[in-house]
Order: structure tokens, then C-alpha cells, then sequence
């Protein structure tokens, strides 16, 4: 397959494939995440909750191979670079924080069909909020704080439904 020229703006297979599938992704999350909150989660978001960690999959597979050469030194010289540009701060620390959300995700997901619907939507709230909570910071991040173009104001709609979301449980 032929590499996109720097100076040429159309995208490839494996850019197109790295966006496309982490917008998947993060509907599959904003949609499971807006059914737990109403209290309302069944076996429709429990297969959403695992294609979207298997579109989260496809997404790094995809970035890896598209932007960073397969290599993991490269992809933390990228994610260095970009939180120096961000936020002043030059550190790779984020991509072992991606490596940990996808693992945190796929587990979850493991544990939902392993363990049925009552036990994984009764386990503790605290383990809960670690899980969801790591989770919305890591997309957030992803998508409104490091995020370019379309993304940004995707990411900023899912969270402002979701805030909406919550204040309206508050409410009930």
C-alpha cells in the first residue's frame, strides 16, 4: 500500500480506519455509559460495551501501523511530543496510560460476560467509578484536550449529553 505523501491531504485505508473506528468506539461508550446512568443497561450495551472495546482494538492496531511504524519507541516520541505541545509538559506517560485503557476495557467487557448482567451492574461502586471514571478521562482527554478537528466538538457533545445525563438522574 502506498503512504500519503506529507504534503498530501487525503487520507488512506489505515487513516480513514484509525478515525472511523475510534469514533465507533466512542459512541459504543457514550451509548453504554448513558444506559448505566438511567439504570437501564442490558445485553443490547453489553455487546455495544465489547464492540466498542474491539473498535478501540482496531484503532490502535490501525495507529500503529498508519503513524507509528509499528514501534513503540516511536508512538512515545509521538505522544511526548504532542503532550509538550498540548500542555507544556513533554511526557510519554500517555501512551501507557492508552495501553492500560484498553486492557481496563477489554477486561470490563470480559467481566460483564463472565460474571452475567446482575453481579457486573451490582459490583461495588467504587470499582465503578475507577473503571468508568479512568475510562471518561482518557476520552475526554482524547478527544476534546488532544483531539484536532471534528473530534473535538464530537467528544464535546458526548460529555455534554452525558453531564445532561447525570443531572437529570440527580434530579430523579
Amino acid at each position: 500500500m502506498a503512504t500519503v505523501a506529507p504534503n498530501d491531504h487525503r487520507m488512506d485505508i489505515l487513516e480513514l480506519l484509525t478515525r472511523a473506528s475510534i469514533w465507533f468506539s466512542v459512541g459504543c461508550w457514550a451509548w453504554v455509559i448513558a444506559a448505566l446512568l438511567r439504570q437501564g443497561a442490558g445485553l443490547t450495551e453489553r455487546w455495544l460495551w465489547t464492540v466498542g472495546a474491539g473498535f478501540y482494538v482496531i484503532h490502535s492496531v490501525a495507529a500503529f501501523a498508519r503513524f507509528y511504524e509499528w514501534s513503540h519507541a516511536v508512538a512515545m516520541g509521538e505522544t511526548a511530543r504532542q503532550t509538550l505541545e498540548a500542555t507544556g509538559f513533554e511526557s510519554g506517560a500517555g501512551l501507557w496510560l492508552n495501553y492500560a485503557f484498553g486492557i481496563i476495557w477489554l477486561l470490563d467487557a470480559a467481566y460483564w460476560w463472565t460474571r452475567g448482567e446482575a453481579r457486573y451492574l451490582g459490583r461495588s461502586r467504587l470499582i465503578q467509578g475507577v473503571v468508568h471514571g479512568f475510562m471518561a478521562f482518557m476520552i475526554l482527554n482524547g478527544t476534546v484536550f488532544f483531539g484536532h478537528g471534528p473530534v473535538v466538538y464530537f467528544g464535546a457533545l458526548v460529555f455534554l449529553g452525558l453531564a445532561a445525563s447525570i443531572v437529570r438522574r440527580l434530579r430523579e
